[in-house]
């Protein structure tokens, strides 16, 4: 497991020789904040059913201790609530918490889910004092609530700012800053070793996934509760109406703190589909054995997303922009190589001769004439030489064999975190 001294060896990005060909303050102030009218298309009427959503009223409690002032967000299977702890003190920073309520069917006999039972064994069966402890987002509490709609396990969450999604909003182009990208990674990295050492595996790397800590609890009142325009609800209604999502945005920090964008700290959460290392949830993630590797790679298409805003793979086809798998591995193999004979073997044979040639190439794509991973296309806006140690960080990690993907430690070490100055 990767130690303080680990860490603390990173204090600094590398003297690459290069960082004066984009120059970035010493900390890095965001900019305007977004609007916090904004909002997305919510979950709908048709996800209250039986078997579906419960529906939330602001003002309920459950568990008798938890009050909702406000919905923060919502998933495929789950509303996200901003509750007040009414046995915590009015200034108890830990007065908030985010609850979220899991739709019915969640936790059905035929629909298998670890995602309690994982959050339970991150927070519990783990040791404390590992460096990666501290960058999940981890379970408070959980209680099972009885609605219309049938039993709704319900998880109550320290309370996080937004998500990776919306951060890179408050900079320009949508690019994470150096020292910014760099504090994250060497974070996520410690987070996902914690959660390997405990045999669990996250398998949902992505930026809606990963949430920014608060740094101003007092925020809460003083700012969102005092200027969010809370939707109203009707109780007599017939059928419940779902109501838009205000999220935290600006509101989990103070002025001060806009100053020194570099010192925020992250949080790897929403295990819902993530897997125990000796039970997945599912096998349907790449055509060849899995294990936990496979958020190292992840993690790596992630970080060139957050740090240039930029996508390396698609999938996508003209005319129309529809998902192929063929294209998908054809763009992994235009960056990084074909697939390994000895890894096609441990594959579902069927699903290989379908996809694969006998050289490990997408079958019946030829070469996509992209240019290479460390160019200005995929990496713009930085200079050779960050651009060189930037790629072989994410080839380092996302070695198409995940036998051949390099340890937490050894990733850590590596020259584009600056461990070697």
């Amino acid at each position: 497991m990767p130690t303080a001294a680990d860490v603390e060896n990173h204090a600094t990005p590398p003297d690459t020789g290069t960082q004066g060909t984009s120059p970035e303050p010493e900390s890095a102030p965001l900019v305007a904040p977004p609007s916090i009218t904004e909002s997305d298309i919510e979950e709908g009427r048709a996800s209250y059913k039986p078997g579906g959503f419960h529906p939330v009223y602001i003002g309920d409690t459950y568990a008798d201790k938890y009050k909702v002032l406000s919905k923060i967000g919502y998933g495929v299977y789950s509303t996200v609530w901003l509750v007040r702890d009414l046995t915590k003190a009015d200034d108890d920073e830990h007065r908030f918490r985010a609850l979220k309520v899991l739709s019915a069917e969640s936790y059905a006999e035929d629909h298998p889910i670890f995602e309690r039972e994982i959050l339970r064994h991150l927070r519990d069966d783990g040791d404390k004092e590992e460096l990666g402890y501290a960058y999940i987002c981890h379970l408070i509490d959980d209680f099972e609530h009885q609605g219309p709609n049938g039993t709704h396990v319900c998880l109550v969450f320290e309370l996080m700012g937004e998500t990776l999604r919306s951060f890179g909003a408050w900079f320009q182009d949508n690019q994470l800053p150096y020292l910014v990208i760099h504090r994250f990674t060497i974070q996520l990295l410690l987070a996902l070793d914690y959660a390997h050492g405990c045999d669990v595996i996250h398998t949902d790397i992505k930026p809606d996934n990963i949430f920014v800590k608060f740094r101003d609890t007092s925020q809460i009142e003083s700012g969102y509760l005092a200027q969010a325009p809370i939707p109203k609800q009707d109780r007599a209604e017939e059928a419940y109406t779902p109501i838009r999502s205000i999220r935290l945005r600006q509101f989990y920090f103070n002025e001060e703190d806009s100053r020194h964008v570099d010192q925020f700290g992250i949080a790897l959460g929403d295990w819902g589909v993530s897997s125990w290392a000796t039970k997945h949830l599912t096998e349907n993630i790449q055509p060849a054995p899995w294990d936990a590797t496979v958020d190292w790679w992840n993690l790596g298409a992630l970080l060139l997303e957050l740090y240039r805003a930029v996508r390396m793979f698609s999938g996508r086809v003209p005319p129309d922009g529809h998902y192929e798998r063929k294209a998908h591995i054809a763009e992994i193999v235009d960056l990084f190589g074909p697939f390994p004979r000895e890894l096609l073997k441990k594959g579902d044979q069927d699903i290989v001769r379908e996809i694969f040639d006998d050289e490990g190439r997408s079958k019946g794509i030829g070469p996509l004439g992209r240019p290479p991973l460390e160019s200005e296309a995929f990496m713009p806006g930085l200079g050779e030489d960050d651009r060189k140690a930037f790629g072989s960080f994410l080839r380092a990690i996302m070695k198409i064999n995940p036998a051949d993907r390099l340890s937490t430690e050894d990733l850590l070490r590596h020259p584009w975190l600056g461990a070697m100055q």
